[in-house]
């Protein structure tokens, strides 16, 4: 899809789109001339069918158009539109769609594409067939196009009839424009640095290139004889397989596979798309930058160096290895990182037993580090299994955490600095959102966890799938998630003796807030306290959230709160609303909640069986009274006044369904005759429920709509039995 960018004018007859993928492509888009109409191509989208899109758009309101212009990469016979190509190959391809721009075009309208060496060589061709199907005059290049330093110019030396359209960018834009338009093919799998390789594509690359990979290539394996792709200060590159399907490139299980150097002076972004690296190494004594040690020991497929900007996309990372941290990617100070769609299995950073030894991303930088729709599984490390970030503002978005583990860390009696910070979270851990100098001026960060789930993750301290430390300033925002089968056991010699099954949050001082919505909380397992969460200062409004099948196991009163432990300065308040919270069990005592200082506010919320393992029966559903603000339900009824969660509860069954995945969340729907339809408290209340259902609903019939108890509205036609679900 594109977008537009600056005013327009429709008395113009010229439309110039400017491709996302080059750099600096916004002061590109910034120095058109005025009255020209300027559409930016998404980098995550099929360009080619986005320019027919636009023109359409364009000739329906503005009349036949007289110029198009077109910025990209490009390479002999290629020029790059967004996500897609077109070449000599894909032209056929996309023959009917080309040939709707005619129907677009005026007689005799002008098509000039700015990219490097599209009509060099192979090109003519290119041009020729390109101006055949859009019944334009083509104007496209024979060498570089861009920055006068780096060889480039502005000129469209090759023509195929007469072009009247002029130039559309200011001039002191086109001089002061510091990239190249170019596209290089990598056409060998050895490793060497002649021209064809991908070692020396990278050493003659210009800022601003795209590195493509021939198709004669797809399937193959690029395995490294002599050492890692070094990617210099400022050389900002995209390397891109798309061409070359399974392409996969090999540390040999001696060296790292790409260093991204950068530094205080010279920033460096890089992206890379559409390929497997694999069997990355660093040990503790490798891997150190030219000037810069940061580096060493850490990142066993990726390493960035200080002021690096790195983009995954689509990359698959297996078998990678970091004696310190990161087995898959590390990135140093004053960095961001952004992964989308990619794969990290089984990576491992454990043989030095390190405080930033993540099994896959170690993240020291108070930028942004931002996951979306990517799968972990398998990865081990000693302080967070897959991800561990220090300072970073962490977004993680519809991914998926399985299996990962910090079972390998052991106590570090040689760290003066802290020797218990070893074995926490399972899948994340996190110290801290934002930097101490961002602390100490009020600036806090937020670690935001959406639509994403967490199975099966081991912590051998805390945080079996995540244990998160923030700053006063920092909040965590986790929703529309699922926590199930996660385990926090204890480090032996270690101050934590296995906290948080599911999720361990703590701050020194309390913190902006926990908001924990739509989440499940499920079979999570602490050995101490906390079976689904543990929290420790960090004020949190729970709603519309289930807790089920939590445990917190040790014996003589150590395994508390089998679903929540809330502890913490007296001065915080929490909140419980609408949440189901059944079947939760302590062996020692709040075998739903663990409630310690901190005020613990609840509405509408339902206590149903959970039970404790202590001697005496005593304290099963909390382990103190907590205020009661309405539309509470507890089950099954006692006369001992100090197991009443509240002083006003309600006793009645809920009649809660197996827990069961509806309109893609695990739930325990109410069933035909709850106690808890229709006996919430609407005001406050949320206006949906946590499967995204409209509340209230009448489900009672009885003609007044009142919101239900528990994180699910009644609404009929439930099935009392869970489905099958493969727990994999």
């Amino acid at each position: 899809m594109s977008f537009s960018w600056n005013a327009t004018n429709l008395d113009s007859k010229t439309l110039v789109f400017i491709d996302a993928n080059i750099e600096g492509y916004q002061y590109l888009a910034s120095g058109v001339l005025d009255k020209v109409e300027v559409r930016i191509l998404d980098p995550e989208q099929n360009g080619i069918f986005a320019v027919t899109t636009e023109l359409q758009k364009f000739a329906a309101i503005s009349g036949a158009i007289d110029a198009v212009h077109i910025f990209s990469h490009g390479n002999p016979g290629e020029v790059q539109l967004g996500s897609s190509s077109l070449n000599s190959q894909t032209l056929e391809e996309y023959k009917s769609w080309l040939q709707q721009w005619q129907s677009c075009l005026g007689d005799r309208a002008d098509l000039l594409i700015y990219g490097c060496n599209v009509a060099a060589g192979e090109g003519v061709g290119f041009v020729q067939r390109l101006s055949k199907l859009t019944g334009a005059n083509v104007a496209a290049s024979v060498d570089l196009t861009g920055n006068s330093a780096k060889g480039g110019n502005w000129e469209l030396e090759a023509k195929t009839g007469e072009i009247k359209a002029t130039a559309v960018l200011k001039p002191e834009v086109m001089a002061s424009y510091g990239g190249v338009l170019q596209i290089r093919t990598v056409t060998s799998a050895t490793d060497d640095d002649n021209p064809g390789s991908l070692r020396n594509a990278i050493a003659q690359a210009n800022s601003g290139d795209t590195i493509v990979f021939d198709s004669s290539l797809a399937n193959q394996t690029i395995t490294l004889t002599k050492g890692e792709i070094r990617i210099n200060p400022g050389k900002n590159i995209t390397i891109d397989a798309a061409n070359a399907a399974n392409l996969t490139i090999s540390g040999n299980n001696a060296s790292r596979i790409f260093l991204v150097d950068a530094n205080v002076v010279t920033s460096t972004n890089a992206t890379i798309k559409n390929l497997k690296l694999v069997n990355g190494y660093v040990n503790a004594n490798t891997g150190a930058g030219p000037t810069n040690e940061s580096t060493k020991g850490r990142g066993g497929a990726i390493a960035g160096a200080d002021e690096a900007t790195i983009t995954v996309e689509n990359v698959e990372f297996n078998n990678n290895v970091a004696d310190l941290g990161g087995g898959a990617i590390y990135t140093a100070w004053n960095s961001n990182l952004t992964v989308n769609n990619s794969k990290f299995k089984a990576n491992q950073a454990i043989a030095g037993n390190d405080e930033r030894g993540a099994g896959a991303i170690a993240f020291v930088s108070p930028g942004n580090l931002t996951i979306r729709n990517s799968d972990f599984e398998d990865n081990r490390g000693i302080v967070g299994g897959a991800i561990n970030s220090l300072n970073g503002k962490l977004t993680v978005e519809n991914s998926r955490f399985i299996n990962n583990d910090t079972e390998s860390a052991v106590f570090a009696a040689n760290d003066p600095t802290d020797p218990f910070l070893r074995g926490y979270g399972g899948a994340i851990y996190t110290d801290r959102a934002s930097s101490t100098v961002e602390e100490n001026q009020g600036i806090g960060g937020t670690i935001r966890i959406t639509g994403s789930l967490f199975e099966n993750n081991r912590a051998k301290a805390g945080g079996g799938a995540n244990y998160l430390f923030t700053s006063p300033t920092d909040r965590v925002i986790i929703e529309d998630s699922t926590y199930i089968n996660n385990r926090a056991s204890a480090l032996p010699g270690g101050q934590d003796g296995g906290k948080g099954g599911g999720l361990y949050q703590i701050s020194n001082q309390p913190n902006r807030g926990l908001t924990i919505s739509n989440t499940t909380f499920a079979n999570n397992t602490a050995a101490e306290q906390g079976g689904g969460v543990w929290l420790y200062n960090a004020p949190a409004t729970i709603t519309n959230s289930t807790f089920t099948g939590n445990r917190a196991e040790l014996g003589n009163f150590a395994g508390n709160g089998g679903a929540m432990a809330i502890l913490g300065f007296a001065n915080t308040t929490n909140n419980i609303v609408n949440t189901t919270i059944a079947n939760n069990f302590a062996n020692g005592i709040g075998g739903g909640v663990f409630a310690g200082d901190p005020q613990v506010n609840v509405k509408n919320t339902i206590f149903a069986d959970n039970t404790v393992g202590n001697q005496f029966g005593s304290l099963p559903q909390a382990t103190r009274k907590l205020t009661d603000q309405g539309g509470n339900i507890q089950w099954p009824p006692t006369d001992i006044t100090n197991h009443w969660v509240t002083d006003n509860i309600t006793f009645g069954d809920p009649k809660l369904g197996e827990l069961q995945e509806i309109n893609g969340k695990q739930v325990l729907p109410l069933l035909p005759g709850s106690a808890a339809i229709d006996q919430g408290n609407n005001s406050g209340a949320p206006s949906t429920d946590q499967r995204g259902v409209t509340r209230p609903i009448d489900g009672d019939a009885n003609g007044s709509a009142i919101v239900d108890s528990g994180a699910y509205e009644f609404s009929g036609n439930v099935s009392t039995l869970a489905p099958e679900i493969e727990v994999l």
